[in-house]
């Protein structure tokens, strides 16, 4: 999907528009009971006025559901190496963006592994390819060096998402070069561009390429960064809330308060 169906899509129909964002709106505040997975593994990004991209927030308890099937993907794929040299003994998150997912995943890897299955120890690699929405260093950016030892270790990089491939296949590369014998990757979300370019060998979703996925560690960045954008071309704090509320589907009580900041001037 392009910006410019993503901004039609916003130009649509009332009714059209209104059925979209019903069904966007009630998965976001549905208890997790209700929560369809099959809705979130091909989510549409929601748009907003003045805007090329497309904003898709994704919720708690989506992202812990999300990370029990890649979890369970992982669980199959152990099992089946669980006699021979492929089976994965490290797993290292990619901060900050993997910090989350990590997390949960580490629950499910360390605490669920399956009977007669490797144990996979956990650390950390700092990479960083984006400075905020839309916003890309030159090349991926190595903040902190790898926090276990991974020499001759077949080795799980995690990450939130895959969007044009680059960090992914960046990390696949250097953990190469660092010594690990295979490097897997995984990522709960993957993009057009990244799946062409390196794919995910274990993923939950598929979002359209120009679609802004907030995450529950992100949700505050986004909107720091993504606000005076808005503000610069012509929107109020009146209108801002209204996009993060009504729109994307922020709380309204973090959504006032940071607005009260970044308005103050």
């Amino acid at each position: 999907m392009s910006a410019a169906s993503s901004i039609s899509r916003y130009n649509a129909p009332k009714t059209q528009q209104r059925k979209f964002m019903s069904t966007y709106q009630q998965q976001l505040h549905c208890p997790p009971g209700e929560i369809d997975l099959d809705f979130w593994r091909a989510p549409e990004g929601v748009a907003v006025p003045d805007d090329e991209l497309t904003f898709l927030l994704v919720p708690d308890a989506v992202e812990s559901m999300a990370v029990f099937e890649v979890s369970q993907q992982v669980h199959n794929y152990q099992q089946a190496h669980a006699a021979s040299d492929d089976a994965i003994t490290c797993a290292l998150m990619a901060t900050m963006g993997g910090m989350l997912p990590g997390i949960l995943i580490y629950d499910h890897l360390a605490k669920g592994r399956p009977e007669g299955t490797s144990r996979i120890e956990f650390g950390t690699i700092g990479v960083s390819l984006y400075k905020g929405p839309n916003e890309r260093h030159d090349c991926p950016q190595v903040q902190h060096e790898v926090s276990i030892a991974i020499d001759d270790e077949v080795v799980l990089a995690i990450d939130d998402l895959g969007d044009r491939g680059g960090t992914l296949q960046f990390l696949t590369q250097y953990l190469t070069e660092k010594g690990a014998r295979r490097v897997l990757t995984l990522a709960l979300y993957m993009k057009p561009m990244a799946i062409a370019k390196c794919p995910a060998d274990f993923s939950f979703g598929v979002v359209e390429q120009d679609t802004w996925i907030i995450t529950p560690r992100e949700m505050v960045e986004t909107l720091v960064k993504r606000v005076p954008l808005w503000r610069e071309r012509g929107a109020d704090r009146r209108e801002c809330q209204r996009r993060l509320v009504d729109i994307i589907g922020y709380p309204p009580r973090l959504a006032d308060y940071y607005l009260k900041r970044i308005f103050a001037d």
